[in-house]
């Protein structure tokens, strides 16, 4: 039952997707298709206001202790010390516990399993690995992260902030078509061992469509707001 339910709100092709991503090894081949949201902050305060109002028993932080920051690591599967530029992480505590986890990155972030390199400008943050646990879901923990994050990044400075969703995940395209201003387009990449194909379009360049050692030389992708 549960996995229907997760069919049901997640779409045949992302499921299948994912269930692929844990039979084929990471070295061999990956191939991931992601559409990109720029932000819209107003949106996000808004929604924030809102949501601290209905619940004040979850708190939202960015985390600063190791030990927060060990916990969303190991809940999103990604380590600080893997960023290639910047990378700030956030957790939602629930019964004194971190029930939800996500990260923003500035500068540059590289999907190395992908062979691409995000390249951001200054006022740019990409807004990535966030996960909600099974146990934790359905509590609206996910939309108190992203707006709390939202607004933290935006009083640091980064006003051009982005996300990119796997088109067939139907949740979070919902979660995220809410808070978007402008989506920026679409991307493909391709992985064959150490092979890496990419195609981009609407406000997203790239600065190759092949690169024969992405390992060393990762495809370079930026993002260009239209306004």
């Amino acid at each position: 039952m549960n996995a229907i339910k997760n069919i049901k709100q997640n779409g045949w092709m992302y499921s299948i997707a994912i269930l692929f991503n844990r039979l084929v090894p990471a070295r061999l081949f990956r191939m991931r298709r992601f559409v990109v949201y720029r932000i819209a902050i107003e949106k996000a305060s808004n929604a924030q206001s809102n949501g601290s109002a209905a619940d004040s028993s979850i708190t939202v932080h960015q985390c600063n202790t190791k030990a927060d920051i060990e916990a969303v690591e190991r809940m999103t599967y990604f380590q600080q010390n893997r960023a290639s530029g910047n990378a700030l992480a956030y957790g939602v505590n629930l019964d004194d516990q971190i029930a939800a986890g996500m990260w923003a990155a500035t500068e540059r972030f590289d999907e190395n399993e992908l062979g691409v390199r995000i390249c951001l400008n200054e006022n740019q943050t990409w807004l990535f690995a966030a996960l909600v646990p099974k146990q934790f879901r359905r509590r609206g923990l996910y939309s108190r992260l992203l707006n709390f994050t939202i607004i933290d990044m935006t009083e640091r400075g980064y006003l051009d902030q982005l996300v990119a969703v796997n088109p067939d995940n139907i949740g979070s395209n919902r979660i995220h078509q809410a808070l978007s201003e402008e989506t920026m387009g679409h991307v493909l990449v391709i992985r064959l061992w150490k092979t890496a194909c990419c195609w981009t379009s609407g406000n997203i360049s790239k600065d190759s469509t092949i690169s024969w050692n992405a390992a060393s030389r990762p495809i370079g992708i930026r993002f260009d707001p239209s306004n």
